[in-house]
């Protein structure tokens, strides 16, 4: 049963990684497809992230979406838009991941 909630995460994260890595490609939502597009991510994102809910526990399930989200949009951010994080950028997602492995794996929620 809470390999059915990861899987679902996972789908959320991605989604929301997805719609907010398109944002800026929208112009304020003045172009139809990316704006779409982005509207389409994040009603799956939120979709998935209530299933998941339903499996893990919500602060557990928050944390690891909002860490994983963070570091996958500026990931996206390095391909798409070529933004370099710095050192200080670098050592926050080390600790954020840290933080969201650690959750997981030692707290009894």
């Amino acid at each position: 049963m809470l390999s059915t909630g990861f899987l679902w995460l996972g789908l959320s994260i991605c989604s929301e990684i997805t719609g907010t890595s398109f944002i800026k490609k929208t112009n304020s939502f003045r172009k139809l497809g990316p704006s779409v597009l982005v509207i389409c991510a994040y009603s799956i994102c939120y979709f998935a992230l209530t299933k998941a809910m339903g499996y893990i526990p919500v602060g557990i399930a928050y944390s690891l979406w909002c860490g994983f989200g963070i570091v996958g949009v500026t990931f996206m951010s390095m391909i798409l838009y070529k933004q370099k994080p710095d050192l200080p950028a670098i050592i926050a997602m080390v600790l954020i991941i840290s933080g969201g492995v650690i959750m997981n794996v030692f707290s009894n929620m």
